[in-house]
This record gives C-alpha cells, sequence and structure tokens, in this order.
C-alpha cells in the first residue's frame, strides 16, 4: 500500500462454507440436540482424502450412521436440516495470503469493507471473482518457518564466525538427502508430519526434484498416485507412458502426472492447444466445471485427431488427463515450498545445534511442541539444559561446553540451555529485567540478592520469584525446598530495603558496616527436607510444560518398549483401522455420559514422544475404571481411529472443527479393547511382524556377501527388504530367502559393516478385528488388576 497507494491495494476476502461435520454441531447446537449425541454423529462422518464426506454419502455408505439417521427422529431431523445446509457459506475471513493491486481506486472496481476485527479493508468479491474481473493478485505468505532460518544463520555466525547465503547453498548436499532419506524431518517445513514421513522413507529423495514432487504428492487427491511414483521412481513397476509424446513431460515424474503445468503442456502436444487455451483447461479439470470440459473435450478430441492420434485414443487421452487434472498441484508452488523445505533440512542436517535452538526459540509457548523438539534434540546427542538464573538468556540459547554425552563438541552435539521466558507465570519483561541486570551488575549470589537487586523492577514480583524458583532456574542458589520456604521471608526483607532506600531511611548497622547486617539468613538455615524428586519432576511440568532432567517413564521405558509396540507420536490418521498398543502415564481422564445411561471415558495417555488419546467405551471401561487415574502407568490394545479426532480431557472434543481445518488434521485416537498395569503378570509383550529394511549403497562389490554372513548370524522370523543404490535411484528388492531376528544386535551389525545408519525396522501391524464398544475380545478380568 506504500508503493501502489493505500486505496488501489486490499486483502481479499473468503467465505467459508459448512462442511458435513460442521453442519451437524450447528445445527445441532440450534436444536438443543444433547452435546453428546451431535457429536457422536459428527464423528460417524467419513474422512476420504483428508475431506468429510458429504451426508448423503455417508447415509450410503456407513452402516452404523445410517442406523443411528433411521432409528431416531431427532437424529432424521438433525441430518436433513445439516443436509440443507452442507456448501452453505458460515462466516466471511480474510484470505491468508491473497492482496489485490489495481491502476486506479479499488472501489472503481469491486465493493469493499472491513475485514473481520476491522483491521484491514478487504474485497467484497472473493478471489475468483477478482481474477475474472481482471484485477491483478498476489499471494503473500507469511511463514515461521522463515524466521527460523535467519535466526538460525544468526546464531551460526555468532557460533562459528561463518555468514551463510542461504539462496546459494548447494542442492546436492549428501548430508541433507541422507536426513532426508531417512525421515529425519522434525521442524523442516513441510516435511514433518507422520504421514510425510513414512513417504519419505518409502522415497528415499536423492534430487531436488524428488523434494517438490513430494511436497506436491502428499496432499489431499494426489495421494492415490504416490504408490506408484514410489515404484516406478524404485523400478518395482514400470514407467508407462499413457502416449509416447507424453514422454518428455512426464518423465521426471516417472509417468505420474501430478502438476498443473504437465496438464497444460499435454494438451499443448496432444491436441495443440494455445497456453491461454491450456490454462482454461487446467481450471476447468481442476474445479470439474462440466460445462466447459464438454467444449473443451470436443477441441482437444479434435486437435488431437489433425495430430494423427486415433479418435478413440484421444478420448482415452482426455480422461485420462482429466483424471489427473482434478489433483494436480502448481509446480511453481511445490517448487518454492520445495526450496524452503530443502534450505530447512540443510540447516538441521549440517548444523543440528544451531537449527534446533532457533526451532525451540520460535515454538516457545507451545509445551507440547517443545517437547517433541527436546527429544529430537537428545536423539542427536544434544542435551537441554535446565534454566539457570545466572546461565540462561531469556530465550533458549546453546552453550560453549560439550556434551556430557560425548565429551567433545562435535557435530550435531553440544548443549541448548532452556530461556527463562519459556518458564510459565514469569513473562517476558521481566525476564529481560532480570538478564539485563545480571548481564550489567554479575551473576546473583544468593537469594537475598536476587530479591533485593530485582526489588525495584515493577514486573518481578513474588509471584514470578516463585516460578523463578519452582521450576529449578534458583537450583544455584541453595537447595529447592529451602529456597521456597525462605522466599516470603526474603521478598519482604527487599521490599523493605527499598521503601528505605526510597525514603532516605538507612539502619545505624547499615551505617557503620556492621556485620550484623548480613546476619539475616532468610530462613536458608531451617530445617527443611529436601525436595523429593517427584515433586521436582511435578513442578517442572507444571512451569516448562514438560519432564526436562527426568521423566517417570525413562526408568522403566526397556520394560514398556518390550510391552508396546507403538510410540504415542506414531498414532495418525495414517494407521486407522489397525491394532495398536501403546504404553503411558494417565494424564487426565473425562467421564462422560452416554445416551443410554452408561459411563465412557476419554484419556490421555503420556510417553516419552508425545501424548495419545484414548477413548474408553461403557464396557471396556467398565472393566478397567480402576486403572486409569493420574500418574499410573498402564498399556493399552486397541483400533486407531482418525474419526474420532482429538478427544483431550479437558473437553475440547465436543468443540466444533472448523471446516477449513479438517484437511489438515492427521491425529487420531485409540479406542481401547483391553488395558492393563504394566507391571500386570496378564500383561505379555505382544507378537508383531518385522520388515527389516537395509539400504546398501553402491561401489562395494563384496558388501552383498558379508551382509549375508550376518542375515545367516541373526536367524528368526523377520523379512528383509534390500534397498539396492544403482546409480541415482534406489532397486526395491524383497529378500525372501532371508529370514531374521529383528533387533538391536542385528541393525548395530548391518550399521557398523555398511558404515552408516543403514537399517530401519518397520512394525507390521494388523488390521483390528473390534472397536472396543462392546464387541472387543477382552477377558474382564484381564484390565481390572489395579
Amino acid at each position: 500500500s506504500e508503493k501502489y497507494g493505500a486505496d488501489r491495494v486490499a486483502q481479499i476476502i473468503t467465505f467459508t462454507t459448512m462442511a458435513s461435520k460442521a453442519a451437524i454441531r450447528d445445527v445441532g447446537r440450534v436444536l438443543e440436540v444433547p452435546l453428546r449425541d451431535t457429536d457422536r454423529l459428527a464423528k460417524l462422518v467419513p474422512v476420504w482424502q483428508g475431506r468429510s464426506k458429504t451426508l448423503e454419502d455417508t447415509i450410503k455408505e456407513s452402516q452404523e450412521f445410517r442406523e443411528a439417521y433411521e432409528s431416531s427422529d431427532e437424529a432424521r431431523r438433525l441430518v436433513d436440516v445439516a443436509k440443507t445446509l452442507e456448501g452453505v457459506s458460515r462466516n466471511v475471513s480474510t484470505h491468508a495470503a491473497g492482496v489485490v493491486i489495481a491502476p486506479e481506486p479499488l472501489v472503481r472496481y469491486t465493493p469493499l469493507q472491513y475485514g473481520p476485527g476491522r483491521e484491514a479493508v478487504i474485497t467484497q468479491y472473493d478471489m475468483k471473482a477478482v481474477g475474472d474481473i481482471g484485477l491483478l493478485k498476489i499471494d503473500f505468505l507469511g511463514l515461521q518457518n522463515l524466521d527460523i532460518i535467519a535466526t538460525s544463520l544468526r546464531l551460526i555466525k555468532e557460533r562459528r564466525g561463518v555468514e551463510i547465503d542461504i539462496e546459494k547453498i548447494p542442492f546436492d548436499d549428501a548430508r541433507t538427502f541422507e536426513l532426508l532419506a531417512n525421515a529425519d524431518t522434525h521442524g523442516v517445513f513441510q516435511l514433518e508430519g507422520a504421514g510425510m514421513r513414512r513417504m519419505l522413507m518409502d522415497m528415499r529423495p536423492q534430487g531436488f526434484e524428488d523434494v517438490s514432487a513430494a511436497v506436491a504428492l502428499f496432499r489431499p487427491g494426489p495421494m492415490v498416485n504416490i504408490p506408484a511414483f514410489i515404484a516406478r521412481k524404485q523400478g518395482r513397476e514400470p514407467i508407462e507412458y499413457m502416449h509416447e509424446r507424453l514422454e518428455p513431460i512426464l518423465r521426471d515424474t516417472y509417468g505420474v502426472m501430478i502438476y498443473q503445468e504437465q496438464v497444460m503442456m499435454a494438451a499443448r502436444e496432444i491436441a495443440g492447444f494455445s497456453l491461454s487455451e491450456a490454462d482454461i483447461l487446467r481450471a476447468a479439470m481442476g474445479k470439474k466445471d462440466k460445462a466447459k470440459m464438454a467444449k473443451l473435450r470436443t477441441k482437444f478430441i479434435d486437435g488431437a485427431v489433425e495430430r494423427e492420434i486415433a479418435k478413440p485414443t484421444a478420448e482415452a487421452l482426455f480422461d485420462g488427463i482429466a483424471k489427473f487434472a482434478e489433483y494436480g498441484f502448481n509446480r511453481a508452488h511445490s517448487a518454492a515450498y520445495g526450496v524452503i523445505a530443502y534450505q530447512t533440512a540443510y540447516l538441521k542436517a549440517n548444523y543440528p545445534l544451531e537449527y534446533m535452538t532457533a526451532l525451540l526459540i520460535h515454538m516457545e509457548g507451545s509445551a507440547e511442541r517443545v517437547a517433541t523438539a527436546i527429544v529430537d534434540c537428545r536423539l542427536r546427542r544434544i542435551d537441554v539444559l535446565a534454566p539457570d538464573i545466572n546461565q540462561s538468556s531469556v530465550d533458549f540459547s546453546m552453550t560453549n561446553s560439550p556434551s556430557p554425552a560425548s565429551g567433545v563438541e562435535g557435530r550435531g552435539e553440544g548443549q541448548i540451555r532452556f530461556g527463562l521466558a519459556a518458564i510459565k507465570n514469569v513473562g517476558r519483561h521481566a525476564v529481560e529485567s532480570i538478564v539485563a541486570m545480571r548481564d550489567a551488575d554479575g551473576p546473583f549470589k544468593s537469594l537475598e540478592d536476587l530479591c533485593e537487586r530485582t526489588s525495584a523492577i515493577q514486573d518481578v514480583n513474588r509471584r514470578v520469584l516463585e516460578a523463578l524458583v519452582q521450576s529449578g532456574a534458583c537450583d544455584s542458589l541453595g537447595e529447592r525446598a529451602r529456597l521456597i520456604a525462605a522466599l516470603d521471608h526474603a521478598v519482604s526483607r527487599a521490599e523493605r530495603a527499598r521503601r528505605d532506600r526510597e525514603s532516605g531511611q538507612t539502619s545505624l548497622l547499615d551505617m557503620v558496616g556492621s556485620p550484623e547486617a548480613e546476619a539475616d539468613d532468610y530462613g536458608l538455615t531451617i530445617d527443611v527436607a529436601p525436595m523429593p524428586g517427584d515433586e521436582k519432576l511435578r513442578l517442572e511440568k507444571e512451569l516448562l510444560g514438560l519432564y526436562l532432567s527426568d521423566h517417570p517413564l525413562r526408568r522403566i521405558s526397556a520394560e514398556l518398549a518390550r510391552l508396546a509396540d507403538t510410540q504415542a507420536v506414531e498414532v495418525t490418521s495414517a494407521l486407522q483401522d489397525t491394532e495398536v498398543r501403546v504404553a503411558g502415564l494417565v494424564r487426565e481422564v473425562r467421564r462422560v455420559v452416554t445416551r443410554k445411561g452408561q459411563i465412557m471415558a476419554y484419556a490421555t495417555l503420556e510417553d516419552l514422544t508425545g501424548s495419545v488419546d484414548v477413548v474408553l467405551f461403557p464396557r471396556v471401561f467398565e472393566q478397567v475404571r480402576l486403572l486409569f487415574e493420574p500418574d499410573k502407568v498402564v498399556v493399552v490394545q486397541g483400533k486407531v481411529d482418525a474419526r474420532a479426532g482429538s478427544t483431550r480431557a479437558t473437553g475440547s472434543a465436543g468443540a466444533p472443527v472448523e471446516p477449513e481445518m479438517e484437511g489438515e488434521v492427521e491425529s487420531a485416537s485409540v479406542v481401547a479393547d483391553m488395558a492393563w498395569l504394566w507391571d500386570d503378570p496378564d500383561c505379555v509383550p505382544v507378537a508383531r511382524r518385522q520388515l527389516v529394511h537395509v539400504r546398501i549403497p553402491s561401489g562395494d562389490a563384496g558388501l552383498a556377501e558379508r551382509l549375508e554372513s550376518v542375515l545367516a548370524r541373526h536367524p528368526g522370523a523377520d523379512e528383509v527388504v534390500l534397498h539396492v543404490v544403482v546409480g541415482s535411484r534406489e532397486v526395491v528388492v524383497n529378500a525372501d530367502r532371508y529370514h531374521v531376528l529383528a533387533g538391536p544386535a542385528l541393525i548395530a551389525e548391518i550399521d557398523d559393516l555398511v558404515g552408516q545408519a543403514a537399517t530401519r525396522l518397520e512394525t507390521v501391524r494388523p488390521k483390528a478385528q473390534a472397536n472396543g464398544n462392546g464387541h472387543g475380545r477382552g477377558n474382564g478380568d484381564r484390565g481390572r488388576r489395579g
């Protein structure tokens, strides 16, 4: 607006339409249908390729939904009204990135209005109409990842003295592609979701084109092409083209049409379309505009026949291209996203300490994301140290000390100090003042010193000091329980001294410098028992949002790993309807009464990787209710169900999901079928088949023979899959004649042989036979041991 004038620039309106789930929830609220009944109906709506199916399709395809619809007048009325509201505009909002620029004042082209919150002027025409009237529409997308990159570059310069031009990094970096192929992509733009990581492990990107393709493929719609793309890339399936003339266009994507630009190029090559005609065809196919497609189909076929392509072949080509184009992704968009994804992966692979520090800085305020990042740090031998009043900066910061885990500082090793601003109940301004005072006047020597020096800072009150002490940030000043016991006295004395100074009063002892003036120990010598370890962990969880110094489960992590086959972070929609076992601490439990008057529950289970939601239907909950109490460690077996969505015990299960967000949700719950205490003798390890994936690099002719000897030394029932690197491609071979015992010993020996992390295990989980709603296989006695 500064360049072109505020009257010629505006953001664009968007109309949020009501999807099926949102329609059910809104109508249920208006008709005063009980929340649990509305919520149950909404969760029965299936999600396909990231989008909720329409209510008409749901009635046809979901027996449980159909039964609810037909058996209850209330449910029938709710659904019938909701059907009439599907697709209706629900509210208006501002387009996330769209900006329109006009050559003259915008009021000559489009009506304007204030956006929500009256923060910006927006057009009353949506983005399609704005384009139709000929205005210039540009997307400006602000990404937090750009801030993370900028912070990483600053930290690299500060620590190493190296100034990196992120626009000039090499796009063939071996470490970066090793990181991508191993799906070590937490914190990497666009590539960190659980489903995306699985695709990367299968795809094993070897060039930037693969990264761009991954960004384009992992979206609702194009996902159906992922198996074919990977199989063709790895040589397991022949590369086929709908017509030989399409080979130059689709060669880079192995015959799979991924990008919108490929649709346009195909129309030009096959039917002689101009660029503008090809773009109209692309838009018509993408939006399923039947009227336009009918006209263009005739033109396409006529053009193809003129180029000596048989009419039946031309018709098949049009239909085939239309099928791909329905979900085509803009190549320029994908490449731009791919560049940022590669840049973040490059920084993580080559400068892990700086990148993880930057990531933590920009994740402050989200305890769950910080906890996940800290788990990732520990995997890279980067220690995250507790906050320290004399060592911590305002934000997360790097230390110069080597990691105790390694003894030396090197690539992927080091220490990150927890930032004081990340402590709850402290406040950023208060922390900035404390750090500035410490840096100017020296470290704090005692609790007395801290209270007296900060007494003049308005934002530093007793609540702030208490949070600093309880979180462990003041442990260098004394034992935590004693500091807490002495805090009130210390704060009172410091405040009194401040008032005396301000009023000009000074005690006689102060004037003569008597040592008695320093004799008050602020209660630090009183007989207070040291704070128990469990209490320290509880306060860490409360004030830092996570367990930092230790975790209640770490002491039994090996036993839990034997009993469970799935970690919390792995429970996503990609495991829909599979049987899993999870183990962890019970964090929260919310009991609800069903329509039949029975009690069921939603629980949150936490392990070392994160948390997972567990749904306990009435029959199962009746059997295991004594187990589901806060801080008990349990093992749960059940079915993964993405339809259950997030069922956090905070009560958010009943909150409507914004329709535009439904396509992004990857979370899922475990519908419990059985549960045990972790040390219950009846809870025995579950047998799961494992696939051992081994990557064999090129260039070592004798490696295969030596690998065969290693596999022979570990006989068992698990299968081996070889990923053989041949030039720039990777060929996947199922080594049926090898059956091994998958485990740490085998993995260590193979990795030592190959000289790199060449092995990964894949757990083959069975499809669940029950959903825990009263038809599960649980034995009533097995879940009751308390």
